[in-house]
């Protein structure tokens, strides 16, 4: 008896709830997932010319080269002139040890 009740009340506001809101219903969906694999249709495909973008970023990219290269040149003369990198270009200018301090070696022969 209390479980007739039960299921009555029940139909009674499942009846309500899918008039009120459909989307209250219990509704058990077994949705087979599909795999699409990836095709050339998928790929952006450009609209108008190229050229003038890609013009425009390799200026970008040409000014941003030489940028860098002129501060390398700037920063390598830099460590040159303070004396900060020694490169060995040439023996250096430095005198020798006093002539006391050096020992002279005969040969013995």
């Amino acid at each position: 008896m209390l479980r007739s009740r039960i299921f009555g009340l029940r139909r009674v506001v499942t009846t309500v709830s899918r008039v009120t809101n459909p989307r209250l219903t219990p509704v058990r969906t077994y949705k087979v997932h599909q795999v699409c694999d990836a095709h050339m249709n998928e790929l952006p495909v450009p609209c108008g010319p190229w050229k003038p973008w890609y013009d425009a970023k390799q200026n970008f990219y040409n000014k941003i080269f030489v940028g860098g290269v002129l501060w390398f040149l700037f920063s390598f003369a830099m460590m040159i002139m303070t004396n900060s990198i020694y490169l060995n270009f040439s023996p250096p200018a430095y005198p020798g040890p006093p002539s006391d301090m050096v020992q002279d070696c005969e040969d013995e022969g």
